[in-house]
């Protein structure tokens, strides 16, 4: 089939039932070889794990389609409000902290 559809209902969250966010991983149900899709949503104040991707290469797009969140690097934070992406680099160490209202993110990676 040249195309695959599918839902976040297609998938589950990954994250624990105590955690105040879910991540819906979208690369199974949507067969991509290379692009990871993430749909990420944060209630008021979750935060998310700290993590980097050095091991596989793979780069990401964090964009906000609802609420805005601060994405920490190191001591370095980036606000992003709605409508707003930014790129990180694999190596590069991060982790977002949601505001004081829910959140809806959308995550994109893949190999640089």
């Amino acid at each position: 089939m040249p195309y695959e559809k599918a839902t976040i209902a297609d998938a589950e969250s990954v994250l624990p039932d105590d955690a105040r966010a879910k991540m819906f991983r979208m690369k199974d149900p949507l067969d991509t070889d290379e692009v990871a899709f993430t749909v990420f949503t944060m209630e008021p104040n979750a935060e998310g794990m700290e993590h980097d991707h050095r091991d596989s290469g793979q780069e990401e797009v964090y964009y906000v389609v609802e609420g805005g969140v601060d994405v920490e690097f190191g001591d370095r934070t980036v606000s992003l409000d709605e409508r707003e992406a930014v790129r990180i680099d694999a190596e590069e160490t991060r982790q977002i902290r949601n505001r004081d209202h829910y959140s809806e993110l959308v995550l994109v990676g893949a190999p640089r």
